[in-house]
């Protein structure tokens, strides 16, 4: 009797064995199946989460941004009003300060336009004196 009659391979092997091995490697690739669809789920998990964090970290940061902003844009008005407020003020103190300027270029013509009346008169008394003044 050969080997096959026994149900043997040339190698000692039977085909039940065989058979068994593969029966075994092919439990073995489902499982591996399984266990790569279980990793895609825990993949899918954890990339979700990190998702959901992301949009609050964006979602926390874009609040605070925005109340900053608005803080912000308070302090620049203030600033502004504060700013257009001296700058008026400085407009004011200008303009009583020509103002002044003016009184007292008018006073100066004044007293200029007395001293040369007062000089003419003199001058003209002056000069009916040595009219007057025999010789």
């Amino acid at each position: 009797m050969g080997d096959k009659d026994n149900g043997l391979d040339s190698g000692g092997v039977s085909n039940a064995q065989i058979m068994h091995s593969i029966g075994k490697l092919v439990g073995t690739v489902e499982a591996m199946n399984t266990n790569m669809a279980a990793i895609r789920g825990d993949i899918q998990k954890l990339d979700q989460a990190a998702t959901a964090r992301i949009n609050r970290v964006e979602d926390n940061l874009s609040d605070k941004i925005k109340e900053s902003s608005s803080a912000i844009n308070k302090l620049i008005d203030d600033l502004e009003a504060n700013v257009r407020g001296k700058i008026n003020g400085l407009g004011d103190r200008v303009t009583a300060l020509e103002g002044e300027d003016k009184k007292i270029i008018e006073k100066v013509a004044k007293l200029s336009a007395l001293g040369g009346g007062v000089g003419g008169a003199l001058a003209a008394a002056a000069v009916e004196l040595i009219k007057h003044i025999p010789h």
